[in-house]
């Protein structure tokens, strides 16, 4: 069933070649079995008390449940869909058949004239009938779906009816009764078709849709008109489908072991046992699964299904099991792939095993596909195929093998993990959504439609091509009333646990406190688990700042997995090896931000470890001998995600947290750890006699490779960790810091024992351009405020230092890194004891969660600061300087080829071809203090209105200081004001203008001019 249904191709589905469609045949004359046709009795046949067309329609859509019975779930979707189509024509009849016309509808079944087709052979009311009978017979008849409301087909059924009405009203208008009718009858006859039909169409339509979802709930499922109740009687009625498979009730076969593969996942707990303290009690997958929240649209190639703005014209949804039990029944759901997008955690797994054991196994077949436990290098057909031997022992079990014992019911895919297959591997599957589109379109050709689900993480979708007429559907975070339904399981399971070891239960709105944890599944359940132990959550999460609730959280569970194993450790062995643990996992992390990305491979990572920690061993225990580094760093958590994928036969893993502040909180913790012990050096080297230069090479090493304001949240757990400290602390870290950055940062680097650290190669100039903006960064967190004098004594004028500084760091970073730094930095320029000056600042206090940063103005320009010239210049009010030809800015600028750059050049242009290029260089002092370029006099002119003098007398006056060397320069600028001031109402003598252009012309004295000014500004009485 390719696509929308016509009406032909639906009265042969239902009516095939009994008394239906031979009346029917009758009716439209035989514009059912052929192409097109005149169709003689069609039009009649819409109107009247008979109307033949709706009345047959109707007794066909009657007799649907007896010719559904014992039909397989493809074959009942094709039969209910195609009553759909039947009752679209046949709401349109009977909205013709209530029609009031002004004339007698048997007329419209003769000819306006036989001379026409007597001379040619020809009769032109036949086509226009023609034309109808095509329309109304075979158009493709809108369908509902469940991804789209019913408004949208509603109105895709009025544009079909309008359309129709249309046609018909060709069909009218050539006839000869209308040439007797009034221009009034006429309009009553295009009233009649063009208003009245398509509204009571509509009306018609709805009334036989809601009869037909009442008989058949599966149809009101796909226009969401009904709650669900067919997918709540299904789940219902599965606990007896899987009770008859279990007990053997179906037949004993292949696929009994696949299917109770399915069924059986949800009875296993949401963590392992090892997980958890003695007594607690773990709820299973069944008992633990809340329905999330949803949003669902259809998608083409252009779409970027990882844009949040993207998402936000698209309704939430509740009920998203419900939704896609539904929508399984729906046509839509064999054309083209369904994507389902989370974030880690989110639950995108445990609801492809929700659908797996929930599905009636009589209507459905579904395969799970874990992507992580099959060949990557595979074709779809033989992931699947894998993942069906894994399932039941059978080797020799082909997916052919497998549709032919399914029998009736719809095969349903579940691919799950297409980011793990992408992460796990690092090919390319730019293409893998094509292919899974591909094999079920061939699957469709050949007879055996499936309907396909395809997870994934959000953030990675963009590495793959869309294919067209598929739906997306990306999961929301729990809201506060899922949250709830969360925890009362979770406190009704473990009220004898809280009771013996009194205990309170943790409540939704305790839970809230740390939004970004609670409304994702798992880590709410991480919450859960860390306040079970003596309730500390609920005791420190409204106190504490982002950075000190992390350090806590993470602190308690890697001391509770180092219990599990290490229980005999002394305490401080046992602080010293949490502290090992969470420096393991840091080094992970900053293998996840040094990359760029959310997740670091096994292999990345056990490099990462043997640079950065070379001295440091790994347990030994027989339980763990032939773990590797980067397994046992990982496996002791299960906060952390490992996406798996076989190749070439070979397992290949990739971690990544399932939530990334929690990286980002371990690289801020390593660094911040880093910098308290370079100060510790720092101060034990002070205190000898001969001292030694304080080894940064560990700090370059983390911060060589990405600028921390490429992860907001990073900055804000620095912030937190290090503006608390105390003062005499951030002192000397402060100077500690500054130091780096005016001399360490710039020298060349030295061997050290981190050099085989190299998340990627950069050269030395990016390493050490990274290393300063960090450095800086770094500073800003602990000073808050820092002057350029601090950041460059040693420099003549700090100012061009500064400059200096940025221009290096804006050739190395990438154009986003650039940006990212750019926004987080806000400078004031100020004036000092010394001359000119900045202060340094980051751009807002960082607050936990961190905000987003607003755009801010940047300061205005002072000229008298760009140009050193200080408040004690006595060339300040007196005379006016031109900075340097505007060439040769302009050339400047163009080499850069900087976007920024490149809309003032493009401003600054305009001037120029006007011949007013110098404006742009061409500084001149006001009365009040200002110093402006003459180019900002002129915008000023231009846009002023009103009383203008004052502009005008500003504009007038800096003619005086303008370069007199720039003769034509100064006569257009004049040329221009005078204009502006004329159009004010000041005519200016031509007289004047004369002696003005002879001043200009002999380079005359600026007092010489000033006076011919002041003599037009203040004209003699």
């Amino acid at each position: 069933m390719p696509g929308p249904l016509r009406y032909a191709d639906a009265v042969r589905l239902l009516g095939g070649n009994g008394p239906a469609l031979d009346a029917l045949d009758r009716v439209v004359g035989g514009a059912l079995t052929t192409a097109v046709g005149p169709a003689p009795q069609l039009v009649l046949s819409l109107f009247g008390a008979d109307a033949q067309l709706a009345q047959i329609s109707r007794s066909l859509v009657a007799g649907t449940a007896e010719r559904i019975q014992g039909l397989g779930r493809f074959e009942r979707t094709e039969r209910l869909a195609a009553a759909h189509a039947i009752i679209v024509v046949a709401a349109y009849g009977d909205a013709m058949a209530q029609a009031q016309l002004p004339f007698d509808v048997r007329e419209l079944a003769t000819t306006r004239t036989d001379s026409v087709r007597l001379a040619t052979g020809d009769a032109p009311e036949s086509r226009r009938l023609a034309a109808l009978a095509e329309h109304l017979l075979h158009s493709h008849l809108p369908l509902p779906s469940p991804d789209e409301p019913y408004e949208a087909t509603l109105t895709a059924l009025r544009s079909f009816y309008t359309s129709v009405s249309g046609q018909m009203e060709a069909y009218v208008s050539g006839l000869a009764v209308w040439d007797r009718l009034t221009p009034d009858a006429r309009e009553e006859v295009r009233a009649t078709l063009h208003e009245h039909a398509p509204t009571t169409a509509l009306t018609c339509y709805e009334e036989m849709f809601r009869q037909l979802a009442a008989d058949f709930p599966d149809v009101g499922i796909w226009a969401d008109r009904v709650d669900h109740r067919a997918t709540r009687v299904a789940v219902r009625c599965l606990e007896e489908a899987v009770t008859r498979l279990l007990d053997g009730g179906l037949p004993v076969g292949r696929l009994t072991a696949l299917r109770r593969a399915g069924a059986l996942p949800l009875d296993a707990p949401v963590l392992g046992v090892e997980e958890t303290a003695e007594g607690m009690a773990i709820p299973s997958l069944r008992e633990a699964y809340v329905s999330a929240d949803f949003r669902v649209a259809g998608f083409g190639t252009p779409d970027r299904l990882t844009s949040d703005a993207w998402w936000q014209q698209y309704e939430v949804r509740g009920g998203l099991d419900s939704f896609l039990e539904g929508f399984l029944t729906a046509p839509k759901a064999v054309e083209a792939p369904i994507v389902l997008l989370g974030d880690p955690g989110s639950g995108k797994s445990l609801l492809t095993k929700v659908l797996a054991a929930r599905l009636p196994a009589e209507d459905f077949m579904v395969v799970r596909v874990p992507l992580r436990d099959v060949p990557a290098d595979a074709g779809v057909q033989g992931q699947i195929e894998a993942a069906i031997r894994q399932a039941t022992g059978e080797r020799t079990m082909d997916w052919a093998d497998v549709v032919r014992a399914v029998g009736p019911a719809l095969p349903v895919v579940l691919l799950d993990g297409f980011d793990e297959l992408l992460q796990a591997t690092g090919l390319s599957q730019s293409d893998y959504l094509e292919r899974v589109a591909d094999f079920q379109r061939r699957e469709a050709a050949l007879g055996r439609p499936l309907a396909m689900i395809v997870t994934s993480r959000t953030v990675v979708v963009d590495r793959v091509r869309l294919t067209y007429g598929g739906i997306a559907i990306r999961l929301e975070p729990f809201s506060a009333a899922q949250i709830g339904q969360w925890l009362e399981l979770w406190n009704r399971k473990n009220a004898a646990y809280f009771s013996h070891h009194g205990l309170s239960p943790l409540t939704a709105e305790q839970a809230l406190v740390q939004p970004d944890l609670a409304r994702q599944p798992l880590l709410l359940l991480m919450l859960a688990l860390y306040d079970a132990q003596d309730n500390a959550y609920q005791r420190e999460a409204g106190t504490l700042a982002g950075f000190d609730l992390y350090e806590r959280l993470l602190t308690r569970f890697a001391r509770r997995e180092l219990l599990k194993h290490e229980a005999r450790l002394a305490d401080e062995a046992m602080v010293q090896a949490v502290d090992d643990e969470l420096l393991r996992l840091s080094v992970a992390a900053f293998g996840m931000f040094n990359r760029g990305r959310q997740w670091v491979t096994e292999g990345e990572l056990e490099a990462d470890l043997g640079a950065l920690l070379p001295q440091r061993t790994f347990p030994t225990t027989q339980l763990r001998a032939a773990l590797t580094g980067a397994q046992t760093t990982i496996g002791r958590f299960f906060f952390i995600h490992c996406a798996e994928a076989f190749r070439d036969d070979v397992r290949l893993s990739s971690y990544e947290f399932l939530h990334a502040t929690f990286g980002e909180f371990l690289v801020a913790r390593l660094v911040t750890d880093e910098l308290q012990d370079l100060v510790a050096t720092a101060r034990a080297e002070t205190r000898r006699v001969r001292s030694s230069t304080v080894d940064d090479s560990f700090l370059y090493a983390l911060l060589s490779f990405d600028p921390c304001t490429g992860r907001g949240p990073v900055v804000s757990f620095l912030v937190e960790a290090l503006r608390p400290l105390p003062s005499q602390d951030r002192a000397d870290l402060q100077y500690l810091l500054l130091w780096l950055f005016q001399v360490a940062a710039m020298q060349d680097r030295l061997a050290s024992p981190y050099d085989s650290y190299a998340p990627y190669w950069r050269p030395a100039p990016t390493a050490q351009a990274y290393y300063r903006a960090n450095l800086l960064l770094l500073i800003l967190m602990v000073a808050e405020e820092v002057s350029g004098r601090e950041l460059f004594p040693a420099a003549a004028d700090p100012v061009d230092a500064w400059r200096d500084t940025m221009l290096l760091l804006e050739s190395q970073l990438y154009e986003t890194e650039w940006r990212a730094f750019a926004d987080w930095l806000r400078v004031e320029r100020v004036w000092d004891e010394q001359g000119r000056g900045i202060k340094v600042r980051l751009g807002e206090e960082s607050a936990w969660p961190p905000v987003r940063l607003t755009t801010q103005a940047p300061q205005a320009v002072d000229p008298y600061w760009t140009y050193n010239r200080a408040s004690d210049n006595e060339s300040r009010r007196y005379t006016g300087w031109l900075y340097t030809d505007p060439y040769r800015v302009t050339q400047e600028a163009h080499l850069r080829c900087d976007t920024g750059t490149d809309a003032l050049l493009h401003m600054a242009q305009a001037l120029d071809e006007l011949g007013l290029g110098l404006a742009l260089t061409s500084y001149v002092p006001l009365p009040e203090g200002e110093a402006v370029s003459a180019a900002r006099l002129l915008f000023r002119l231009w846009s002023a209105g009103g009383d203008f003098s004052a502009v005008h007398h500003d504009a007038m006056r800096a003619a005086r200081y303008l370069d007199p060397d720039a003769t034509d320069f100064i006569k257009r600028y004049l040329t221009v004001v005078l204009r502006q001031w004329e159009l004010a109402g000041n005519p200016v003598p031509q007289e004047w203008v004369e002696r003005a252009h002879s001043l200009i012309d002999a380079h005359a004295a600026p007092d010489t001019f000033a006076s011919l000014l002041d003599e037009l500004l203040h004209p003699p009485a």
